[in-house]
């Protein structure tokens, strides 16, 4: 089980999940982008957190987000960059937005006063698989698709790949800048520039390897974890270990501990 080659710091676009993050930092860039997602004016973004770890407790699911943003009104925006299909969006979606109102409210809080919160996903590919270039979920009644539940909550999917339906010629730019890297306007210009600062700064060189590095044990560790239960797994169908070895990528010392 190799660890995959680590990618050059200076050949990162915005696409990759680092990249993503840091230029999100950026108050600004992030204010803009949320406002043409949502069409609504931001008065003003408070503070954004990449990368930010949620666990609400010992034995559940830890929840790693690209950018958490928050707003003067306390409002909750969670913003994630998926280039690869191997997950199932909407129970992601479903999960994040869970833990941010599990984890951002405190004790005491009346319902009334929730922040809304926001779960949107920039994906390389269609994940609903309707074609559309944005889908934007709300809860509404089955019975009468006129009234909503206004619970605080939404979920936004763009599509990136289908950025020639936006209508929008601004969100059109962006999503064609995620796709292509061409600069068209301003926003994306800043997004250039601030890339271009990040990779001119040696701290975020080092910072960039060490993420890295622990996605990377993240990942071999939950691909070993797998491996070892398909292993399990195996061995109670009566295969060798030689053939289960060879199924799992383990090896024959490992199986033979089992």
């Amino acid at each position: 089980m190799e660890k995959r080659t680590i990618k050059n710091f200076q050949d990162l676009t915005f696409q990759d999940d680092f990249m993503f993050c840091k230029v999100l930092q950026n108050m600004n860039i992030c204010k803009c982008i949320l406002e043409l997602i949502l069409e609504e004016e931001i008065i003003s973004i408070k503070n954004t957190t990449s990368q930010k770890t949620i666990e609400n407790y010992s034995e559940s699911k830890l929840v790693r987000l690209d950018v958490l943003a928050e707003d003067e009104k306390k409002n909750k925006f969670n913003i994630e960059m998926q280039m690869v299909n191997n997950d199932k969006i909407p129970q992601r979606m479903r999960l994040y937005q869970a833990s941010i109102d599990v984890y951002m409210t405190e004790k005491g809080t009346f319902y009334a006063n929730m922040p809304n919160t926001v779960i949107i996903f920039f994906c390389m590919f269609d994940p609903i698989g309707e074609g559309l270039p944005v889908y934007t979920f709300k809860n509404i009644c089955e019975q009468d698709k006129n009234i909503k539940l206004n619970d605080g909550t939404t979920k936004i999917i763009l599509n990136a790949k289908a950025y020639e339906k936006v209508n929008n010629p601004e969100l059109k730019r962006l999503m064609k800048y995620i796709c292509d890297g061409i600069v068209t306007n301003s926003l994306t210009e800043e997004i250039e520039m601030t890339m271009s600062n990040i990779k001119q700064n040696t701290t975020f060189l080092k910072e960039y390897k060490s993420f890295y590095a622990t996605m990377q044990d993240a990942r071999m560790e939950g691909i070993y974890t797998k491996a070892i239960e398909t292993a399990k797994n195996l061995l109670t169908m009566n295969l060798s270990i030689e053939q289960i070895a060879q199924a799992t990528g383990l090896s024959i010392e490992e199986i033979e501990k089992l």
